[in-house]
This record gives C-alpha cells, sequence and structure tokens, in this order.
C-alpha cells in the first residue's frame, strides 16, 4: 500500500492532520482504563500488580498494530447506552 504524503494534495495539508492522536500508541480511552486498573491493582493487592499493567499494555499493543483506533472503537461501541427510543 502505498503511503500518503502530505504533497499529494493540492492545498498544503500539515503532517499533524495524516498521523494518528495516540497515547502510548494504543488510543487514549483503553491507556486510561489499563493505567487506572493498574494504580487500583497496586493499592489492593501489590505493587506486583504492575506486571499485568504491563502486560495490558502489550496485549493492547498487539491488538492495535494494524488498526491504531481498533480499541478506542471497541470502547465507545461498549460504552454506547443500550436505549431505544419510540419517537
Amino acid at each position: 500500500m502505498e503511503e500518503i504524503s502530505v504533497y499529494d494534495y493540492s492545498t498544503p495539508v500539515h503532517k499533524v492532520l495524516l498521523e494518528a492522536n495516540l497515547l502510548l500508541g494504543i488510543g487514549l480511552t483503553p491507556a486510561m482504563l489499563i493505567m487506572v486498573l493498574t494504580i487500583v491493582l497496586m493499592n489492593i493487592v501489590s505493587v506486583w500488580c504492575v506486571s499485568i499493567g504491563i502486560f495490558l499494555y502489550v496485549a493492547a499493543r498487539i491488538v492495535c498494530k494494524n488498526d491504531p483506533y481498533a480499541l478506542t472503537v471497541l470502547f465507545d461501541r461498549l460504552l454506547a447506552p443500550d436505549v431505544w427510543r419510540a419517537d
């Protein structure tokens, strides 16, 4: 697949608009969930729960390797309300 360049557009496009906006490479929602879960487990169980957080981060990076927004879309779909309104 050919990589998109900023020179392919007729009007100037900043390169930052073409790059994915990710926190630690996995998206904001999954990264925050992993961080909060790791901190809670560290406070409840022990400091060794950092290894669980690292494992979850590595698993999330593997899932997001081909599609950087895979986990973000998944969490958006899971957190969507299941309310069906009859208009």
